[in-house]
């Protein structure tokens, strides 16, 4: 091999090794995730996959170039990996396998992406660049919702807008549904405040971001988005309490808040008839009963091991059409991000996930209750927003909802897995 040769390596390894690289790809990797619906109406799936394999291909140079430098042990969650490798099984027995090998690709991809982001950024990196893409998609939700609503005062109904902003809403964005547009703003609101606790954006930015986040969240005019936000309220004033008390305190207090989570749980379901009530999800409830009852009921034979993977919904793969014929509705998912790995990847699959979900829970809660800097926040909240998300939508298991859990997966077991207690070989 030539000098010049030797040469071109050195300068390819120097820019794939290099932090501006890094923090591009992970502000492209999740701003691309969560602009997948925006993404696929403009130039549709083929497009956006092809930007998937080509941010694979791109994040596989850069944890080549700086394989010397990171620490994997402990870094890599066994559970993402267990899931993921139950998932990839069930090609095995999928009734439609055509369907579970881009989607298990899909998923395997995203991931990768995920874990590449985490490996090669830390915490505050990975802060900023969620902010900066999901910034930029509200922004671009937001001046769509104004040239819909207002300017042209007509829908736009590739992107799936309605044009309701002159009413007040419901407005959806470029995230194809207010439910959607209720999570990306419920996401960007945690991660635009860890901003300015941080300091790590423009003060006036960082305002203008929270209004922003908030103003749509308030445009959403979900019933289940409100759920959501109080779900993370709640998170929220439990954990600053927590951060307040001294360790020894602090310990007591983490069994009480089990206790206190199980018991209000298990009253919130004796109870869920007034609670959908109260907060008016009396007629969409029902909608979505009839389509859990109906999800359920196509468990019986493949409860165990399940359909196989296909993520979001196919409408004429089985048994969502059967499903959708029993309802006489097309369902884009079961709406309920564990009922839909129960029916796909049965009670082994569910279980695996509720470990992965769980783990990443306690340790991002672990780490932000017992660390003094603010940034450690972020992870926790985060990934109670997406487990409590995960009651009424999907969308934590595609794109950017599983993309920002694997994420938070990784970070979480940087900081408290077990494998870094085992002596070094």
């Amino acid at each position: 091999m030539r000098a010049a040769d030797f040469d071109a390596f050195a300068r390819a390894a120097r820019v794939l090794s290099s932090a501006p690289l890094a923090a591009a790809f992970a502000t492209i990797s999740i701003g691309t995730a969560f602009g997948e619906h925006l993404i696929t109406s403009l130039i549709g799936s083929a497009g956006f996959s092809a930007m998937v394999v080509g941010l694979v291909l791109i994040g596989t140079g850069i944890l080549l170039a700086r394989l010397p430098i990171i620490e994997w042990r402990g870094l890599l969650p066994i559970s993402v990996l267990l899931f993921l490798g139950w998932s990839a099984a069930s090609v095995v027995w999928s009734v439609s396998p055509m369907i579970t090998v881009p989607a298990v690709a899909a998923q395997l991809a995203w991931a990768f992406i995920a874990i590449v982001v985490a490996l090669t950024r830390d915490t505050i990196q990975v802060v900023r660049a969620t902010g900066d893409a999901l910034r930029a998609l509200l922004g671009a939700s937001l001046a769509l919702e104004v040239l819909s609503g207002v300017l042209i005062d007509m829908p736009l109904p590739f992107l799936g807008i309605s044009g309701n902003l002159a009413f007040g809403g419901p407005l959806e964005g470029v995230f194809g549904s207010r439910s959607a547009l209720g999570i990306a703003a419920l996401l960007g609101l945690v991660t635009f405040v860890v901003e300015w606790r941080t300091r790590s954006v423009r003060h006036g930015l960082t305002i203008g971001s929270i209004a922003l986040a908030v103003g749509l969240l308030l445009g959403t005019r979900s019933p289940s988005v409100a759920l959501l936000a109080g779900a993370l309220g709640v998170g929220t004033a439990v954990l600053y309490g927590l951060r307040q008390l001294r360790p020894e305190a602090r310990r007591v207090w983490q069994f009480v808040l089990l206790a206190v989570l199980v018991s209000g749980a298990l009253t919130s379901y004796v109870l869920r008839a007034e609670v959908f009530r109260m907060f008016g999800l009396g007629a969409e409830i029902e909608q979505r009963y009839a389509l859990w009852q109906e999800t359920l009921q196509r468990l019986a034979s493949n409860e165990l091991n399940g359909w196989g993977w296909s993520g979001p919904w196919v409408a004429d793969a089985i048994p969502f059409r059967l499903i959708d014929e029993a309802l006489g509705r097309a369902n884009p998912s079961a709406l309920n991000a564990y009922l839909d790995v129960y029916l796909q990847l049965g009670l082994i699959g569910l279980v695996l996930f509720l470990v992965l979900a769980g783990l990443a829970l306690v340790r991002t809660w672990m780490i932000a209750a017992n660390r003094r800097s603010v940034v450690h926040v972020w992870a926790a909240l985060i990934v109670v927003t997406l487990l409590a998300s995960g009651a009424a939508e999907s969308s934590l298991l595609s794109s950017g909802g599983w993309l920002l859990l694997v994420v938070c997966a990784v970070l979480g077991a940087g900081g408290l897995s077990w494998r870094r207690k085992l002596p070094e070989r």
